[in-house]
C-alpha cells in the first residue's frame, strides 16, 4: 500500500510533513545505506514530545526505507495530494531535501539529480521563482 494513502484524509500540512520524511529517507539512502544518525537527523527535523506522533514518525522512516518505489513516484504523490494554493509546502519539501543531502556535508550527484527530479516534478505543478532559484543555485541548468 502507497504511505501517502494511509494519510489520505488529512490536511495539506500533514501530507507535506509525511511527504517530507519518505523523501528524506529516500535521499539518505542514496548511499546504499539508512544509519541511525540520518534516521535521527529526520527524527530532529520534526521533533515532538508526542508518543503517538514520534511512533507515528519512525513507522513512515521505517516504511519509507522498505519501499521499492522511487523518489520520482513519491513526488508526484505528494504532488497530487497537496492542493496548488498550499504550493509552499513543496517549496517546504525541496528546501529540507537540500538539507538532509548536505548534512554529510558531500552534495552528491546522484543526491543533486533526485532533487533535479523532485524539482522538476513540483515544478509542473506550479511556476515559482523558487524552482528556477534552486535550479541555478545547484547547477541544474
Amino acid at each position: 500500500m502507497d504511505i501517502l494513502e494511509e494519510f489520505r484524509g488529512q490536511s495539506d500540512r500533514t501530507i507535506c510533513i509525511v511527504g517530507t520524511i519518505i523523501l528524506s529517507t529516500k535521499i539518505c539512502m542514496v548511499d546504499g545505506k539508512f544509519s541511525l544518525y540520518e534516521k535521527d537527523e529526520i527524527l530532529k527535523t520534526f521533533p515532538t514530545n508526542d508518543p503517538k506522533k514520534k511512533k507515528t514518525i519512525i513507522d513512515i522512516i521505517d516504511k519509507a526505507s522498505k519501499d521499492k518505489n522511487d523518489i520520482s513516484y513519491h513526488a508526484e504523490r505528494i504532488k497530487k495530494f497537496v492542493d496548488p494554493k498550499h504550493d509552499k509546502f513543496l517549496d517546504f519539501i525541496v528546501a529540507t531535501l537540500i538539507k538532509f543531502a548536505k548534512s554529510d556535508h558531500h552534495f552528491d550527484e546522484k543526491e543533486k539529480k533526485l532533487i533535479r527530479k523532485v524539482v522538476d516534478i513540483f515544478n509542473e505543478h506550479k511556476e515559482l521563482s523558487f524552482y528556477e532559484k534552486t535550479k541555478k543555485k545547484l547547477g541544474f541548468n
